[in-house]
């Protein structure tokens, strides 16, 4: 038999870059760092057109190893949303805890909410301005973030309150009213993001001007009395939420 056709070829061998290695103990510098470049890729280009192998690239690592901490974009992408919920849930949740008045409250978690996406633009893109397609397509995907949900339900439950109070209007539910004001405080939060370059007066000046909008339309005037519990709910889904 020919020697040369049963000689075992050498092992395979792979280069490790000694620019991306991490030093030893500083491994868990990594995922922050994989978190980082995903946050510029999907604000970059949009959750949906954005790959894992992309993220390892600018990371500066192997697909594969970017696998040891992270199992899907997905799961990145739900990290980062967190972290920047938790962030805005600190700010309002002060806010819950120091303003027992419901139109105190909601001057302050009006600015609070305003102030926090416009001094965190990135953040605020990538939890209320980008979408996901794929994440759309999966049917068992839970559509909703769970610290999300919470900081929503403060903000219904202390109108509620604040109605059956009698110090604000009744808008249909509690839950109408709490949308309603979402998305009004959103919208100027993503036109100043969306449009920086219009004429916007001075932030402040706006801020202002927008939360006293919304407040003189849902406090309810002396004019018009303590509102009927029956013009609004019963007292179960009051007291309830």
């Amino acid at each position: 038999m020919n020697q040369s056709a049963t000689k075992q070829l050498p092992p395979k061998t792979y280069v490790i870059s000694l620019e991306n290695r991490k030093a030893r103990g500083s491994g868990h510098e990594r995922p922050e760092e994989i978190l980082c470049a995903a946050r510029a890729l999907f604000l970059e280009h949009g959750v949906e057109n954005v790959t894992t192998r992309q993220i390892a690239a600018r990371v500066g690592i192997s697909q594969t190893a970017l696998y040891v901490y992270f199992k899907s974009k997905e799961e990145m992408l739900d990290r980062l949303v967190d972290a920047a919920l938790r962030k805005l849930g600190a700010a309002l949740d002060a806010v819950n805890a120091r303003c027992s008045d419901p139109i105190d409250f909601l001057r302050s978690n009006f600015r609070e909410y305003i102030k926090f996406g416009l001094d965190h633009p990135d953040e605020y893109r990538l939890v209320f301005m980008l979408r996901d397609g794929r994440r759309k397509a999966q049917a068992n995907a839970h559509p909703h973030n769970p610290i999300g949900d919470a900081l929503f339900d403060a903000l219904k439950t202390r109108i509620e309150q604040g109605v059956a109070a009698g110090k604000l209007r009744c808008l249909k539910t509690g839950l109408a009213a709490a949308q309603s004001v979402w998305a009004a405080i959103h919208g100027l939060v993503a036109l100043r993001l969306a449009y920086p370059d219009f004429e916007w007066i001075p932030v402040d000046e706006l801020i202002d001007a927008h939360v006293d909008m919304l407040l003189h339309g849902i406090v309810r005037t002396e004019a018009e009395g303590r509102p009927k519990i029956a013009d609004y709910a019963t007292a179960q889904e009051i007291t309830s939420g």
